[in-house]
């Protein structure tokens, strides 16, 4: 908050010692203010939002402990994640299908560009359903880059820019937003309009269980409908602006580095079954329910885009005067800031190589563990997810649908690069609210189909809907 006293905690021993102290450090205060500035929701939903946000002795746990408990069947392993994944799945495919080149010519895509539009109708489709309001293009328009009038307009206002992800800090700012930030104000409007409509015609009725969930808990906190719709507006962020940058940075690794591409395509054709009948012909399924056990160069290699390219905050309000491991005291009314970034890029806990991509870094069944020095790194120093009480609840179904699109285009398909080489884009430009940073200009890519694939259709499979990947600490617990 402007103002506020910030302290800077970049110690893997210290981030674990504020995650235990959730009460003292909390995060639920700024999360409902974050809501209101964000949203530009009425003050009535605002009034109840705060007095619901675990500031008080009689409130300690807050509206949004309670909407984590009525989401965690939707997101966690069981009837409510199957239902996710296997939509997202079917998606998936039908998006890889419509990539085949046609004809002898390649297919030519802006990779990050394609990668964005694909998992953006992947996502919302899962959750929404068959009224996806994602499907009317002004309204995916409104949430993605549009247009930009000049790259150092860029980086002085975020005016310049008629998008709402991009106008995010902006818009957090709330000074005067028509003005300061227009196409953003509008892009906004924009998307709460339509999940106005949405609400109103019941059509989260026939969406996941996450949006039913999701709705049902403000429904019960007597939030007015158009409020529901603008923190649904809100809540597309946390489950689009990531996952299609992080697809986008595995894909660009792995395929640059053809030792690890051929690692990775033999350790997905272990868990890969293929069947043949005179009606269907040739059937290629990829079993995901043993990427787990069977794919570790995959797995850590996602892992290790995730590292190298996370820059999420984790933020804090100081609720009281606070002693920190015994040694540091934080302030009330301050604020703590957790940045992933600085954890991720520190060779202390990482080693010598922390600045290149190594997509074996996360393999369990290396022969030599990666570490720095002599001290095995922790498992907490990976921060892509956040942690504790504030441990991302989407993280199990946003790692399927990295894994499931990366596996499956890995299989099907050769990218190969305009220019002829695959160069590393800058991310200069990444929006300072991002998850994971951006490409600055997109990478042009080739995509032919792979030899002795060309012919068959595909599909996944899930045998166990326990068996998700374990990608954060308190999942390895």
């Amino acid at each position: 908050m402007p103002g506020s006293k910030m302290y800077i905690v970049n110690s893997v021993d210290l981030v674990t010692s504020v995650q235990r102290l959730h009460r003292q450090l909390a995060f639920r205060p700024i999360e409902a203010k974050f809501a209101s500035r964000l949203c530009a929701s009425s003050k009535e939903a605002n009034d109840i939002l705060m007095a619901n946000s675990g500031c008080n002795d009689q409130d300690a746990q807050g509206y949004s402990h309670e909407l984590y408990k009525l989401m965690h069947p939707a997101l966690a392993p069981g009837a409510g994640l199957d239902g996710l994944n296997q939509a997202a799945v079917r998606y998936i495919v039908e998006s890889l299908d419509r990539l085949k080149p046609q004809g002898d010519a390649p297919t030519k895509i802006r990779l990050a560009e394609w990668m964005r539009h694909e998992i953006t109708m992947v996502t919302t489709n899962t959750v929404y359903g068959e009224h996806n309001p994602f499907k009317d293009k002004e309204v995916e328009a409104a949430f993605w880059l549009v247009s930009i009038l000049g790259r150092h307009l860029l980086k002085i206002f975020n005016a310049t820019i008629r998008t709402f992800e991009r106008s995010i800090a902006m818009l957090l700012i709330n000074f005067l937003p028509y003005f300061t930030v227009r196409k953003g104000y509008e892009a906004r409007e924009v998307l709460s309009k339509a999940f106005l409509h949405y609400f109103e015609s019941n059509h989260h009725e026939h969406g996941s269980m996450l949006v039913q969930s999701r709705y049902q808990s403000l429904s019960k906190k007597r939030i007015p409908i158009p409020d529901i719709a603008r923190y649904e507006a809100c809540g597309s962020i946390a489950i689009l602006v990531n996952t299609a940058p992080t697809i986008f940075w595995t894909l660009f690794y792995i395929f640059s580095q053809p030792g690890i591409l051929r690692d990775c395509r033999e350790e997905i054709a272990t868990i890969m079954s293929v069947s043949n009948s005179e009606s269907e012909g040739t059937r290629r399924t990829i079993h995901m329910s043993s990427i787990r056990q069977k794919c570790p160069t995959l797995t850590s290699a996602m892992q290790e885009a995730l590292r190298l390219h996370s820059v999420g905050i984790q933020v804090r309000q100081v609720m009281q005067d606070t002693l920190l491991d015994d040694k540091y005291l934080l302030k009330k009314d301050a604020v703590v800031l957790m940045p992933s970034q600085v954890v991720h890029t520190d060779p202390m806990v990482w080693g010598p190589s922390v600045d290149e991509f190594d997509a074996n870094r996360f393999r369990k069944d290396t022969k030599k563990p990666v570490q720095a020095g002599n001290k095995k790194i922790s498992p907490h120093a990976f921060r892509s997810f956040g942690g504790g009480t504030t441990l991302c609840p989407g993280r199990h179904f946003a790692t399927t649908e990295i894994l499931a699109m990366v596996a499956m285009m890995v299989m099907r398909y050769e990218l190969h690069p305009v220019g002829g080489e695959w160069v590393v884009p800058t991310t200069r430009n990444t929006n300072v609210v991002a998850g994971m940073m951006t490409p600055d200009t997109d990478v042009e890519v080739e995509v032919v189909m792979r030899r002795g694939y060309e012919e068959g259709s595909w599909g996944f499979d899930f045998a166990d809907s326990n068996m998700v990947y374990a990608v954060t600490a308190e999942d390895k617990d």
